[in-house]
């Protein structure tokens, strides 16, 4: 019995709601932006078309492209991390038989979620603190020759900004991996091992290529989070000293919010997002499933 019209229309009736939220609060942003983007728009003066002047300006700005250059660090470790950490975890924990012992494990991997990611940076500051943190730990092993201002010296404060959240297991990332293992299941596993394979076999020939799914997922999310975020970086070293640790998206904060050129920060930010939109579509392509 076909279904009459009425009964077809009514799933997009129901998906209306959310298209109308998307159109107001995400596209007409976007919209918005990038139109101000080609605006002088500035707090008490009047707005004129300026066309491509902020993008020129952009890529003449010093403190831009030595964001674009430290971006590239943070991001490259960042995805790094997000993939081969909790892969490192996942594959770990898979080969514990002690069903109790796994559970624990794994719920000490989750508990950190529950941690505002505010908590956990201003920690890490604290232990980068010149009087306290890793200098008192150096000092009381005698090792007090190698203390540093960690955060203050640009030869060491990106490094320190890439190491915050070591070991890097993020209880989300960890969750997705560790999902796309158990979805493998056992069969596959106890036919290889019957057949002589090795556990590490196991691991590069029959895991990693049905993860690739989920580890396309963990590459988008880290990548977009990375690009699009500065908290972290905010709440560490605002972006010094110097500009050794500044990055794109709070140079654009602080060009909207601190000095009111939001025509030139919504420049920025549609570089950020075209930068973004091409990565991931990259290495969404670069990581070919399983067919």
């Amino acid at each position: 019995m076909k279904k009459s019209w009425k009964s077809k229309i009514v799933p997009y009736l129901f998906l209306t709601p959310t298209f109308i939220f998307l159109a107001v609060f995400s596209y007409y942003s976007i919209g918005n932006a990038v139109y101000t983007s080609f605006t002088n728009a500035q707090l008490g003066r009047e707005t004129q078309w300026v066309g491509l002047s902020n993008y020129i300006n952009a890529f003449h700005d010093e403190m831009f492209l030595v964001s674009f250059q430290n971006q590239v660090v943070i991001t490259v470790a960042a995805v790094v991390f997000s993939v081969f950490f909790p892969v490192l975890a996942s594959e770990l924990l898979f080969f514990i038989k002690h069903k109790r012992v796994a559970n624990i494990i794994k719920t000490a991997f989750v508990i950190p979620m529950l941690v505002p990611q505010i908590v956990v940076i201003l920690i890490w500051k604290f232990l980068y603190s010149p009087n306290f943190g890793f200098n008192t730990i150096l000092e009381a092993m005698h090792m007090s020759g190698i203390t540093h201002n960690w955060l203050n010296d640009p030869a060491t404060a990106l490094f320190c900004v890439v190491l915050i959240g070591f070991p890097f297991v993020s209880g989300m990332y960890f969750l997705i991996i560790h999902t796309g293992v158990n979805m493998i299941g056992e069969e596959l596993y106890e036919a290889a091992i019957m057949d002589g394979a090795s556990q590490w076999n196991v691991v590069r020939s029959i895991h990693l290529p049905n993860l690739r799914p989920y580890i396309k997922i963990v590459v988008t999310l880290s990548l977009v989070q990375s690009l699009s975020g500065f908290g972290l970086v905010a709440a560490t070293t605002d972006g010094g000293p110097g500009y050794s640790t500044m990055i794109p998206a709070l140079q654009m904060y602080n060009v909207a919010f601190g000095d009111g050129k939001f025509g030139y920060a919504s420049a920025l930010g549609v570089i950020l997002f075209i930068v973004i939109i091409i990565l991931t579509l990259v290495l969404r392509k670069g990581i070919k499933e399983e067919n």
